[in-house]
């Protein structure tokens, strides 16, 4: 469905063609705006595999023309997440949404998902740059400039989607604000379901009528399988201690055999499904993230940040994708509120202020869950099993965050403006917003913590 074309005067550079870029420049270009999106691989075809797409995500993807039903397609749809010791004794059966407000709850291929954006986003008129690295940014009181390709490209702003990495992060900030470690790693793999079919101990995956979600925790480790029956799929994950520099390749070739040592003596279906990997297709993935910070946008204003470059969550959180498009889809609303060129500071400061406690809140629940999971209390999860849930609440899911940007746009205008009070409604009722720190949380590793002292477990 076509937005009104309000933003044809517009013209917009993004930087970088992951999920947040191609989000906003899908966005913007429904709404008429000329968007350029420079990426510094040459095409789409990286190593990918299961992506989290909730319906806080598919709600603002349903706007995208047919993608969301192709998408849908080729997509698994659990009702069920099943956690067991590393033993393969059930803890917990845990009912999944498979849709919330009529908007499914997908997980995808990550590779086909942005390869279908990517198309998408080409069909609305947005030019791609492959292999063209931003080396520079600037702006003055009217315009903002990139340099790629050894060549200067003038817009009216530029939105920087380029990743935990990010530079144009540095740039805003006035510090080189490294990505940090978050002290652990994760072997990522995504499969054929054929190479579990001939294995006794494998086998009844392959022929269940139903997508799987099962994990298996331990202090310090957990493990995922998913399968995904449409694309006859499946993906297995280790989360592991990580030891390595940062300054180490953070994709780096997985070994089976060092993925089996990190679940020595657990369940042997899991120690089977993983002997079935093949050397190609598996992953070591060191996980990165930056502290919460509020401000994402330029002093100059013509510059903001969206996406990982702005709020990189760990895959616990199973929100990162979704928070980097509903980023798109509130910006896009507020450009179309200002309606003018010169507004363009205001627009991406009103998103900031509309988003930071909300995707402060989602990359803390990806922390929340994971050391739940990995420093369990096992007499209070004999007593209560469900505090193991993965945290699916209705003011995630049940969020629009174009509805919200548009609702809420006064009120933000009035407290940018002149100061009157602004109080966050798209995160959970009655939460106080209060700012941390990744050391703050890296303090508590290994470490039980009072349950008082979680703020995203339901």
């Amino acid at each position: 469905m076509l937005q009104e074309q309000s933003l044809a005067n517009l013209a917009i550079t993004i930087i970088g063609a992951g999920f947040g870029g191609l989000a906003t420049g899908i966005e913007l270009a429904l709404r008429g705006a000329n968007v350029n999106i420079f990426e510094s691989y040459p095409d789409t075809k990286k190593q990918g595999d299961v992506i989290q797409i909730p319906a806080n995500a598919t709600r603002l993807m349903s706007k995208w023309g047919n993608m969301l039903q192709e998408i849908t397609n080729l997509s698994a749809c659990p009702d069920t997440m099943t956690i067991s010791d590393q033993n393969g004794k059930i803890l917990l059966n845990q009912q999944l949404h498979t849709s919330f407000d009529g908007y499914p709850n997908l997980y995808s291929h990550r590779g086909s998902v942005q390869q279908q954006m990517l198309e998408y986003a080409t069909s609305l008129g947005v030019e791609i740059h492959f292999g063209t690295p931003v080396t520079e940014i600037s702006e003055s009181d009217d315009a903002a400039t990139v340099i790629a390709g050894g060549k200067a490209w003038k817009s009216d702003g530029i939105i920087a989607a380029d990743g935990v990495r990010s530079q144009s992060r540095c740039h805003i900030l006035g510090l080189d604000d490294k990505a940090k470690k978050s002290g652990f790693a994760v072997y990522r793999s995504w499969f054929s379901l054929d190479l579990l079919g001939q294995d006794p101990l494998t086998a009844a995956i392959t022929t269940s009528e139903k997508d799987l979600f099962k994990i298996w925790i331990a202090k310090d480790t957990h493990a995922i399988l998913t399968t995904n029956k449409a694309a006859n799929a499946a993906t297995c994950f280790v989360t592991h201690k990580d030891l390595s520099d940062i300054s180490e390749d953070w994709h780096v070739k997985g070994k089976v055999d060092d993925m089996l040592a990190c679940v020595q003596g657990w369940d042997e279906q899991l120690r089977h499904i993983i002997q079935k990997i093949t050397p190609d297709c598996l992953i070591d993935h060191k996980l990165l993230w930056r502290d919460p910070v509020p401000k994402w946008a330029s002093d100059g204003g013509r510059i903001c940040i969206v996406g990982d470059a702005a709020h990189p969550h760990l895959a616990t959180s199973g929100t990162g994708a979704a928070q980097a498009i509903e980023d798109g889809a509130c910006i896009a609303t507020l450009l179309q509120k200002t309606c003018h060129k010169g507004d363009i500071p205001f627009a991406f400061r009103a998103y900031q202020r509309l988003r930071y406690e909300r995707t402060s809140l989602t990359q803390r629940m990806g922390w929340e869950t994971r050391h739940v999971w990995h420093q369990t209390d096992w007499e209070a999860v004999a007593a209560n099993p469900s505090m193991l849930k993965f945290p699916q609440p209705e003011w995630l899911l049940g969020s629009d965050a174009s509805e919200y940007a548009e609702k809420n746009f006064e009120a933000v205008k009035a407290h940018l403006e002149k100061g009157s009070a602004f109080t966050s409604t798209n995160v959970p009722s009655g939460h106080a917003h209060k700012d941390w720190t990744i050391d703050e949380m890296l303090s508590h590793e290994g470490k039980f913590v009072s349950t008082e002292f979680y703020q995203t477990r339901e």
